[in-house]
Order: structure tokens, then C-alpha cells, then sequence
């Protein structure tokens, strides 16, 4: 889940602004939002995974053509889906005093934090890992065996991607069950243990404005030989595995305002930026900036909170369409958004094998965007103390129903967008408070949340976005709508999407609780072998979804990434930058 969530608008830009540690030679991008914590364990947004990703290669990865490639680890299926092995490369050494990363080290993390008791770590793979049995089985060897066969389980969001502590980092906490200390524990907020397990080294962090890593000079990758790759990868690849990084630093700025992000990319302070859909014209023509339009794979969404601390008819499914219903997608897609995305009506892109609109239920394009059948059904599903008093929505006090709208601030289509939705939802006859937060600060302030009884009462949890059940959980901040979050769909694995729509997932911070047993669904599309099976299974959820609008699923876009000429390596495909390590800068 480490990149579950992303910021609407800066969907997979990667980089950052010029640092004086790379001198000429220094990979430089910017972005809207800074990392949330340098704690891998207890992070699911893409900003934060960026940062990691430039120390920590994490296990494996998945490139553009859907290859497992080996970073860390390589995992084989031995023969029945069920049963998979993990072994590790023999040259990974942490930093510090901790020695070589070994299987004990992985079998450590994920007995004794992923799965450990209560969730004590407030893990958000807590759900990833729960039932499957880990045991170490050699010293660079260990054995991971699910519930149940899922032939997709190495593509899913469990171990693919995921990053590892050493064992005598983890000890004393797991010995105190003491979460808080590990998260201010100073080598994981520096970085410390990363040795060369990355292409470059935490050098700083300046929280808010600047994230510094250089290059690594012990970087595993430049040890390994030809045989030590897939078979797929070809001869120029494999060379520049051996010689990455290119870079003699590579540093993330956070630049809030849209304006300067992109006159930063013009004036060549930096090598790489999101760019908003109504900026694209700015660059046409230019030699020195090359625009992409990258397929990717998250989707806008309207959250509606249905906790304890939301309105609480947005509980009711028929309320939560009539939302959607009064909001006009095609007006945001094709005006707002400048025809650069399109509209999404559950939780799928239309480009994905799996999609399928069979079931799928629309609200808010064509027929289906009704202002005046979302008043109807408003008026039919709410409790019996609201109404209209003429064109206005009053609640049981008798004054107007007010709802407060967070949105991420740090780009201009999201705060349009945002107001935009509110004065839709004005046209039916509710007032809407508006709220503009950093995305930095909308996870721990409306996006977390804590179980609000005693301990020994909390029945279970799914980690700091889902702390137990909607009735007695909130966030710190009170909100009603938000806007400004993408959630990844998943497209190859879309049965990963149960950690967003599952009463227990890790990624339910909005409350939702499905009436069908979406649990159970998802697990015959990952147990299944027959195919037609699992692709009826998913169009069932899709239809589920987009019927019950646990949030209103807005738009699906591609990213638009700007980069300078100079810069070679991206591609515009799916997955473009699982080899990112290896981009250079043109010599010419």
C-alpha cells in the first residue's frame, strides 16, 4: 500500500528542484506536497514512497511489459500458487552496525510488525499480510504460504514494492510493543540503516521544502553480473544497471503554488514536474521541455465521511447518489480539466482488461447528472427531520445543511474543481464550507484516524486509516466531502482494490460499510483458475461500487509529466518509471 493514495494533480511526478550536493550533474523535480513521515511502516502515499524509493529499492518491481524484476529479492511460485520462495541477493548490507539484510531480517518484520499483535506498529500492511505464514527456510531464504492459491499474489501490493528494517532496529520496540518510539526512532526518520540498498543516500531533509539524497558510491546493483539478471533484460540494460545512478544527487522540492513549479521547469531550475492539464498549452513548441501524457492509474475521487465525526445521512447509499448525481463529471473532465482525463464511474480505467460496465451503475453524465432528481431523492431517503424549506436543505434545527469540503491545496484544477462540486451541490439546496489543506497535512488531520473508546474495547483495526469500526473512530478534524486524493486501481491485480472497499481495509478512512460481502468476493477473484469466473466476480464488485458510492468516483486521467529534453530514459507507457534508476542526462 505504499502507494495507495497520491495528491490529485501531481499523479506520479517524481523529482526535485536543483540542490548544491549534485553540483551541475544533480536530478532535479519539485512537487505540490512534502513526504508525510520517513516511517515506511506506517506511510501508503506516493510522496512519501518517492523519497524512500531514491535509498531503498524496496523487494522487486514490475517494469512497463509486466516482468517481475529483482531488486532485493526474487520470488518463484513453486508450482501450486500457494507456496512462494523468496531469496534474497547475498550483497545487500545495511548501514550502520547491522551487517548483511538477511531472511531472519524480513521474517522479523513481517511476523512481528506486520502481523503483530493489535497492530501496535499501526501498520498499513498490516491487512496485506494477514493469514499468510512466513518462515525463514536458509539464511538469504524464506517461504511465504497463503490461505488459499492466487497466481496474481507476487503483482499485488504485498510484497512488490515493500521495504525491510534490520531485526536489531526493530527489537526493542517489538519488546516494548512501543509504535511511538518507533516512528521517532532517529535512524528511521535519517534513514540510517539504508547502507547500499539504494542508488543514493539520505544526505537531508527540510521538512516542507527540500528532500536531499546522494549518490551512492556502494550501490548493490553495481556488484552484480550479467547472470545475475532476468533473462528478458537486454545487454545495454544490464549495463545500466551496473553503472546507475548517473546522478550525483538527486533532491525533491516541494513548491506549493502551481505557478512557480512551472516556471522552474521552463527556466531548467528543474529536470521534472507534474503539469496541470490547463498549463500543457504553455510548453507546446518549446525544444527544451518535453510534455508526456503517461497512462497511470489512480482515480479521482469525492470521498464521502461516513464516521462518527461526518454527517451522518451520508451513511445512507441513496443520499450519497443523490450527491453524485448533482454534480456534472463531463463539466469537469472536458472543461475543467481540458478534456485531459475522462469520467469514471467506479474503480477501473477504461483501459484496463479487467474493466468491465456491465453492472456498472452512472451518476453524474448524461441522464444521470439530475439536479432535480438529486433534490427527489434527497427528499425520499432523508431521515424524517430533514427537508426543503423552498430551495433550501434544513436539518432538524431548521437551519440550512452545511457540509464541509477539504480539498488539497497546490493545484489550481483542485481548487476549482473543489468549488466547483460546491456550487453543484449549492444548486441543491446545501451550503458548503470549504477547507484548503497541504496533502501533507490532510493525511494525519483528516485522513487518519483513532478509535475513540478504551483499548480493551476496540474490536479490531486496519491500521491509522481504518482505527476500528465507523461508529466509535473519527479523524482529529471534523469533515463531511474531500476532494484531492487519487486512489490507485490497481489494473493488473484489480482484487488488490479490497484495501479500499472492505470494512476492515487499511484504506477506508471514510467509513464504509458494504452491504454485500465484498470480502468474500474478492477472494474468489484471487483463488479462482477460472478466468471467466474472476472476470464476472469483478464486474459484480464494479457494479457494487459505482451503485453504492461509498465515494463518487470522479475521473480517471493521464499524468501529465513535464521533463527537460535533456532528461532521457521516461517513456509514455504504464510503468514507465520502474527503471528510473538507470535515466541519465543526454551527453549531447
Amino acid at each position: 500500500m505504499l502507494q495507495g493514495l497520491t495528491a490529485a494533480g501531481v499523479i506520479g511526478a517524481a523529482g526535485c528542484l536543483g540542490s548544491d550536493s549534485g553540483g551541475g550533474n544533480g536530478y532535479a523535480a519539485a512537487d505540490t506536497t512534502d513526504a508525510e513521515s520517513l516511517n515506511f511502516i506506517q506511510v501508503s502515499d506516493q510522496n512519501t514512497g518517492d523519497r524512500l524509493a531514491l535509498t531503498m529499492d524496496s523487494a522487486y518491481t514490475i517494469t512497463s511489459d509486466t516482468q517481475l524484476f529483482p531488486l532485493w529479492l526474487d520470488v518463484e511460485d513453486t508450482g501450486d500458487s500457494q507456496v512462494y520462495v523468496a531469496t534474497l541477493r547475498d550483497n545487500l548490507e545495511w548501514g550502520g552496525d547491522y551487517g548483511q539484510m538477511t531472511a531472519e531480517d524480513w521474517v522479523y518484520l513481517i511476523q512481528e510488525v506486520h502481523q503483530g499483535t493489535d497492530n501496535w506498529a499501526l501498520s498499513e500492511a498490516a491487512g496485506n499480510w494477514a493469514g499468510v505464514t512466513v518462515e525463514q527456510t536458509g539464511e538469504l531464504e524464506f517461504q511465504i504460504e497463503l490461505e488459499r492459491p492466487n497466481a496474481d499474489w507476487p503483482f499485488e501490493p504485498v510484497l512488490w514494492g515493500s521495504y525491510c528494517l534490520p531485526k536489531g532496529l526493530l527489537e526493542p520496540y517489538v519488546d516494548e510493543q512501543d509504535g511511538a518510539g518507533l516512528d521517532q526512532d532517529d535512524e528511521i526518520q535519517e534513514l540510517a540503516y539504508t547502507g547500499n540498498l539504494g542508488a543514493y543516500t539520505f544526505e537531508r531533509w527540510d521538512r516542507g521544502s527540500e528532500f536531499v539524497a546522494v549518490k551512492n558510491d556502494d550501490y548493490y546493483m553495481t556488484e552484480l553480473d550479467a547472470e545475475d539478471f532476468p533473462d528478458y533484460v537486454s545487454e545495454e540494460q544490464i549495463e545500466a544497471w551496473q553503472t546507475a545512478p548517473n546522478f550525483e544527487a538527486y533532491s525533491w522540492h516541494t513548491m506549493s503554488e502551481e505557478s512557480p513549479r512551472m516556471t522552474a521547469l521552463e527556466q531548467g531550475e528543474i529536470d521534472q514536474t507534474n503539469v496541470p492539464s490547463t498549463r500543457v498549452e504553455r510548453f507546446e513548441g518549446r525544444s527544451d521541455v518535453e510534455i508526456m501524457e503517461v497512462p497511470y492509474s489512480y482515480l479521482t475521487i469525492l470521498a464521502y465521511n461516513q464516521r462518527m465525526n461526518g454527517w451522518e445521512e451520508l451513511r445512507t447509499r441513496e443520499v450519497r447518489q443523490a450527491l453524485s448525481m448533482a454534480i456534472d463529471k463531463v463539466e469537469i473532465t472536458e472543461n475543467i480539466l481540458r478534456g485531459y482525463a475522462e469520467t469514471a464511474h467506479t474503480f477501473q480505467p477504461h483501459w484496463s482488461e479487467w474493466y468491465d460496465e456491465s453492472e456498472v451503475t452512472q451518476f453524474g453524465e448524461g441522464d444521470s447528472y439530475d439536479q432535480a432528481g438529486a433534490r427527489d431523492r434527497l427528499e425520499a431517503n432523508l431521515s424524517s427531520d430533514y427537508g426543503y424549506d423552498g430551495d433550501t436543505l434544513v436539518g432538524p434545527d431548521g437551519e440550512q445543511v452545511t457540509l464541509t469540503l477539504v480539498y488539497s491545496r497546490g493545484t489550481e484544477t483542485t481548487k476549482t474543481t473543489a468549488e466547483f462540486m460546491g456550487e453543484e451541490l449549492s444548486a441543491i439546496g446545501i451550503d458548503i464550507e470549504f477547507e484548503s489543506v497541504s496533502f501533507d497535512q490532510m493525511l494525519p488531520n483528516y485522513v487518519q484516524n483513532s478509535w475513540q473508546g478504551t483499548e480493551d474495547e476496540q474490536p479490531w483495526t486496519g491500521g491509522p486509516n481504518n482505527d476500528g469500526p465507523r461508529d466509535n473512530s473519527a479523524s482529529s478534524e471534523d469533515w463531511d466531502l474531500m476532494y484531492g486524493i487519487n486512489f490507485n486501481t490497481y489494473p493488473r491485480t484489480p482484487a488488490a482494490i479490497d484495501a479500499f472497499w472492505t470494512e476492515r481495509a487499511p484504506t477506508n478512512y471514510y467509513g464504509y460499510v458494504p452491504d454485500e460481502d465484498l470480502a468474500l468476493m474478492f477472494e474468489t477473484v484471487r483463488t479462482s483458475t477460472d478466468q471467466a469466473e474472476r472476470e464476472a466476480t469483478m464486474a459484480e464488485i464494479f457494479g457494487i461500487l459505482s451503485g453504492d458510492q461509498p465515494v463518487n468516483f470522479v475521473s480517471m486521467s493521464d499524468d501529465i509529466i513535464g521533463y527537460r529534453s535533456r532528461v532521457d530514459g521516461p517513456e509514455e507507457e504504464f510503468g514507465q518509471s520502474w527503471d528510473d534508476r538507470t535515466w541519465a542526462f543526454d551527453e549531447a
